[in-house]
């Protein structure tokens, strides 16, 4: 297989996800949803045949989880932050040579299997593949050819980072294919149909 799929996820504690999302509806309750979006992206990456797939931890890689490993191979984020930890998975996926790499996080309930493909598909005509989220950053990236420097001198977390990005893959001559924006769920506002998993 030449894809990859780089999986980011959060290892889910108490406390320790969804942490804006904790502070309106209480930590049990952002754990909660955060568990639903991990079982959701399993269920719409698991029978995603020709992709290689791959589970990156941000703490540490548990003994035991539902990711079956067969299917998922676990690694560890490493790295100072968010922007250096995606340089240095995108790295190791490319050094194993890897033709096109996609990265995902598990945070959009909108995502889906066909957006995944078709992310992998729009690479065939671009160099870069985003996918934008309501509040400024990304869902997904993906690209054919390890470019370090899209993910450096950026402050993740803000309201720009999916247009400082962008700027940044001009700036180097390339061509990015946008996919449609989907809502990233940081706030209770986010919810909309989640809203039913919080206990009042």
């Amino acid at each position: 297989m030449q894809k990859a799929l780089l999986i980011f996820i959060k290892n889910p504690a108490l406390g320790k996800v969804k942490t804006r999302l904790a502070k309106t509806v209480g930590a049990q309750n952002a754990l909660k949803i955060y568990q639903f979006l991990l079982d959701h992206t399993m269920e719409i990456t698991y029978n995603l045949d020709s992709i290689d797939k791959f589970l990156y931890y941000n703490e540490f890689l548990p003994t035991k989880d539902e990711w079956p490993p067969n299917i998922y191979t676990k690694e560890l984020q490493h790295g100072e932050g968010l922007g250096e930890k995606m340089k240095n998975a995108f790295k190791k996926s490319f050094d194993e040579n890897y033709k096109k790499v996609v990265l995902m996080m598990p945070d959009c309930p909108k995502m889906s299997d066909n957006l995944i493909e078709k992310a992998f598909k729009n690479l065939d005509t671009s160099d870069f593949v985003l996918g934008p989220t309501n509040d400024g950053g990304y869902y997904m990236i993906g690209m054919k050819e390890y470019t370090p420097a899209i993910f450096e001198n950026k402050e993740y977390g803000n309201d720009h980072v999916i247009e400082d990005t962008v700027q940044a893959i001009a700036n180097l001559g390339k061509t990015v294919f946008r996919l449609h924006e989907l809502t990233d769920i940081d706030m209770e506002e986010d919810l909309g149909t989640l809203k039913k998993m919080i206990k009042e």
